[in-house]
């Protein structure tokens, strides 16, 4: 058995440059990968894909079950594997929860059932299953461009602390992105720290949002903004002690919300039991 940490991730910048012709969004975002978490365990055995997953409202094909059949399927493989996870990261909150599982799964099935595939193979079946998952193969702060398969370096953490807040609201990605609007011509590709074009329209969308974007943006951080499509906002602290501060103060205005103090990881997932 081998049982992992799949990492959470935040957008500090998200641009969006168009509709692509296959029905995606062309993007340049810098993101993080941190250590909010779901926990994974990962069995090989019996004759096919079980997945045990505590998210009770889980819509659509659990994205750990998709991965770990296709890398299966890429190498012929019969063999079953049982996937038990509990989620600590908040779903449609646009931390990337599902891709971090999914990320997850393609690695050590792949581990744990030769022969091994090689780097470029996994991350096209990774890209083939959501656009946030090669993300996690990798991990750290990277550059994501074309629809989020791009990955370059964008730099290493900087002893930054992260305060996110979690509305008790999900949004949905494809409405989120259908709100949006195209701003026109500009002069970079890349937005500024903390901007995410994605913004205005998840506001649109859900317009209970806006209390808890304002409150964030009153913390007055180094760098705050939405991550992904929403619903999380971030706050970036150069000390652990500001950090516990201000998620102290949001938990006190905004009791039905989570509130997390992340650290940056240099990964997308940790392996604590098992073979690396």
């Amino acid at each position: 058995m081998t049982r992992v940490l799949a990492f959470a991730k935040v957008n500090l910048s998200l641009a969006v440059l168009g509709r692509r012709e296959d029905g995606y969004h062309e993007i340049d975002s810098i993101v993080q990968t941190i250590d909010l978490f779901d926990e994974i365990r990962i069995r090989v055995g019996g004759t096919r894909v079980r997945v045990t997953n505590d998210l009770t409202d889980l819509t659509g094909p659990d994205l750990a079950a998709v991965a770990a059949e296709r890398v299966l399927r890429e190498k012929g493989s019969t063999k079953g594997v049982r996937i038990e996870i509990a989620k600590g990261i908040p779903a449609g909150a646009g931390l990337g929860g599902g891709s971090s599982d999914a990320a997850v799964a393609l690695a050590v099935v792949d581990r744990l059932v030769p022969p091994r595939l090689p780097g470029p193979v996994l991350v096209g079946i990774a890209a083939g299953i959501g656009s946030d998952v090669p993300i996690f193969l990798r991990g750290g702060r990277l550059r994501i461009t074309g629809r989020g398969e791009r990955l370059a370096p964008a730099g290493r953490p900087t002893g930054e602390v992260f305060v996110l807040l979690v509305p008790p609201i999900r949004c949905e990605t494809p409405r989120v992105y259908r709100g949006w609007s195209d701003p026109g011509p500009r002069s970079s590709s890349q937005c500024a720290m903390g901007e995410n074009d994605l913004l205005e329209s998840a506001l649109s969308a859900y317009p209970a949002l806006r209390r808890y974007h304002d409150g964030v943006k009153e913390l007055g951080a180094t760098t705050s903004g939405m991550s992904g499509s929403g619903s999380a906002f971030y706050a970036v602290f150069r000390s652990r002690g500001e950090a516990e501060g201000a998620a102290e103060g949001l938990r006190v205005r905004f009791p039905e919300a989570r509130v997390f103090v992340c650290g940056a990881t240099e990964s997308g997932s940790r392996v604590v039991e098992g073979d690396e």
